[in-house]
């Protein structure tokens, strides 16, 4: 049952296999549970099924466009307030994401540190795991 869940969902909805497998890496790294999609219609449904706390998603999918899955997500009531990272290697789309209803845009490729910090920012209650520094060899 949704509400019971412990971890928080991250829905990604990339193409690109490479890259979705680190997206995958990095939101099981930060703790949440990745479930994936490569098409809209398939964001759509596993938006619907899993009510994710977030989306990272591709604007450039190969069934319909990105911008058309977030009109459709802002139209359905248990989905519409869940935030939306779009993604895409035009910078110039950053405008009309942002309009069409998405909560931030990151132009890839991506730098895991900013995916990080958006992941941080739009899942406020769950702890985030930093990756392990270097300790210093003064002294």
């Amino acid at each position: 049952m949704v509400s019971q869940r412990k971890k928080k969902v991250v829905l990604i909805v990339e193409k690109q296999p490479n890259f979705t497998q680190l997206l995958v890496k990095q939101v099981m790294f930060a703790g949440l549970t990745p479930i994936v999609a490569v098409t809209g219609e398939g964001g759509l449904r596993k938006a619907n099924e899993y009510r994710p706390d977030l989306i990272l998603l591709e604007l450039e999918l190969t069934d319909m466009d990105g911008l058309e899955l977030v009109s459709l997500l802002k139209e359905k009531p248990h989905v519409e307030k869940i935030p939306i990272v779009a993604m895409s290697t035009f910078s110039y789309m950053k405008y009309a994401a942002l309009y069409g209803g998405c909560d931030e845009f990151l132009k890839k490729p991506v730098k895991m540190i900013d995916l990080m910090s958006h992941i941080r920012r739009f899942i406020h209650k769950i702890e985030v795991r930093e990756p392990p520094r270097l300790k210093s060899r003064t002294g």
